[in-house]
Parts: C-alpha cells; sequence; structure tokens
C-alpha cells in the first residue's frame, strides 16, 4: 500500500507539472503558491515556507528571488517585525493560481473516472484518516527526540 500512495501521488504531480510547464512555473514555485493560496492571511514568512515545503531557507529564497524576478510574488517587511519578509501574490499569480485549480479539477476527474461516489468518498476517509495517523506520529517521534 505504501508504495502505491506514493507512486500515484508522485505520477498525479508529473502530470500536474506537464500541465502547468507552459506556464513556466516550476514544481517548488507553483508548491509555494498552493501554500500561499492556503494561508489565512494570504502571505507567508519566508521561514515559514521553508518549512513547510521542507526544503531550507538558502534554497526558498532563492526560489523566492527568481519569483520576484518572474512577477509571481512580493517580499514585503512584517508590519510587527522588520526583519521577517512575508511572500505575497501578485495578480499574475492569482491567475497561474485559477489555472492550477482547473488542472487539478481536471486530473481529479480523468483519474477518478470509472469510480463510484461511494468508492470516491471511502477513499478521501481512508486517506484523511492515513494523514491524521502519520501527523501523530510525526509529533510523537519529535516529542520522542526532544526527551
Amino acid at each position: 500500500m505504501n508504495y502505491l500512495i506514493h507512486d500515484t501521488s508522485r505520477i498525479r504531480r508529473m502530470l500536474f507539472d506537464q500541465e502547468m510547464r507552459p506556464h513556466g512555473v516550476t514544481h517548488m514555485q507553483w508548491t509555494t503558491l498552493a501554500q500561499l493560496s492556503r494561508s489565512k492571511t494570504g502571505a507567508m514568512a519566508q521561514a515559514d515556507l521553508a518549512a513547510l515545503l521542507g526544503v531550507g531557507k538558502v534554497a526558498v529564497s532563492r526560489m523566492i528571488d527568481r519569483m520576484v524576478a518572474n512577477g509571481l510574488v512580493e517580499r514585503r517587511p512584517d508590519r510587527d517585525d522588520r526583519r521577517v519578509n512575508l511572500i505575497h501574490p501578485t495578480s499574475k499569480a492569482e491567475g497561474i493560481l485559477n489555472r492550477m485549480t482547473e488542472v487539478s479539477r481536471k486530473l481529479n476527474r480523468e483519474l477518478l473516472e470509472g469510480l463510484s461516489e461511494e468508492q470516491i468518498s471511502a477513499m478521501e476517509h481512508a486517506l484523511a484518516t492515513i494523514k491524521k495517523n502519520a501527523r501523530n506520529l510525526l509529533r510523537s517521534e519529535e516529542v520522542t527526540e526532544e526527551g
């Protein structure tokens, strides 16, 4: 099952990358835009992005430099802490986010073709449970390492 989940995710990501390539957006960049779109404020600190993406601060900084140069995001100082840069998506990024949503919905329809609503619902429930269990295990590992 582990291989099946991982491989399915990898193939879906490859299909998504293929659809987004003509827009000049790399996998890491569209993942960053997706994270920004999920933020309550619409912006995030670079350090928080690095943690969510699972990459180093230097790598995120370089990627953000390229995204700024391409007009996808802006760096703005945090009002509460001027040492912190908040990353904000631009209107150009909003257009790409809209395209990402369209591509994602289309891919989901195609990938779930032939499955009943009940099967899809059961799969979503099972995957949500697996994800919750994995997060709980991760938290308990962090506690064990700290303790």
